[in-house]
């Protein structure tokens, strides 16, 4: 039985270190102990840039599970606005896994490779903000010469991130595959860009190469975590993934309704 929990407090928000005391004391009440050593479960309190934070402060490699609580403003990604500490600690033996799957991307420069995780997605542009230009191959075939502010690989979690505010579409968690979507892309009578998302599913990579010699940014999940030349990026999706537990009242259509319209 997993006892050992973590509280995770986004130490900008008041009423996160609030709700957390709340819990905690619950928590200790109910035979948890809470530990930063080793824990089971992580709470995480805050808004969804808490949940990315874990993530990435843990390198997207870890396997203790992550229970959100929403103290920020949308919250998307933190399942749980409570209303009382008591219910939520009695319930988390009841709470299902999901497993949320990252989007993996590769860089090669000058012989060298970089790899990257990202649970939401990776926006990748140009360095100095001028029209990003490259090559696109879908598995191994040719799609386009992509021109335009950039492009967003989205994964169905991070679907409804900025993805949602380009030009992307509402990917349910259960599928798999990586949405890549255009930013700005330019459509005219010299250059012909696709102005639409697709879904790629998984097996299938996505290939980037050079069609200038500009240097590109990489953005993950809101950190830029590369600035250069580049000889080709790989995108795909990936096999690691995030532990986290949920109520099954919380559905992703419930969460769209009242979130998102």
């Amino acid at each position: 039985m997993m006892k050992k929990v973590k509280l995770y407090v986004n130490s900008t928000k008041n009423n996160a270190w609030v709700v957390s005391e709340e819990v905690r004391k619950e928590l200790i009440a109910a035979g948890y102990e809470v530990t930063d050593e080793n824990p089971d479960i992580v709470i995480g309190f805050g808004g969804d840039g808490t949940f990315i934070k874990w993530i990435s402060d843990n390198n997207y490699d870890t396997e203790t599970r992550y229970i959100g609580i929403n103290c920020g403003t949308l919250g998307f990604m933190q399942s749980f606005d409570i209303t009382s500490a008591k219910m939520f600690v009695e319930n988390i033996p009841n709470y299902i896994e999901e497993h949320l799957r990252y989007v993996k991307l590769t860089v090669n420069t000058a012989g060298k490779e970089k790899t990257f995780y990202a649970v939401n997605e990776f926006n990748v542009l140009n360095a100095e903000d001028k029209t990003f230009r490259a090559n696109v191959n879908i598995g191994y075939e040719f799609l386009e010469t992509f021109v335009g502010t950039g492009l967003i690989f989205a994964t169905p979690t991070g679907s409804t991130a900025r993805n949602i505010s380009s030009v992307g579409s509402i990917m349910f968690p259960t599928i798999e595959a990586i949405q890549m979507t255009p930013i700005e892309a330019i459509v005219n009578s010299k250059i012909h860009c696709m102005p639409k998302s697709i879904c790629i599913p998984s097996g299938m990579d996505i290939l980037l190469t050079p069609a200038n010699e500009s240097a590109i940014k990489i953005i993950a999940d809101g950190i830029n975590v590369f600035e250069g030349n580049y000889n080709s990026i790989t995108i795909s999706y990936s096999d690691r993934y995030m532990i986290t537990l949920t109520d099954r009242k919380n559905s992703f259509v419930k969460k769209i309704r009242e979130k998102l319209i």
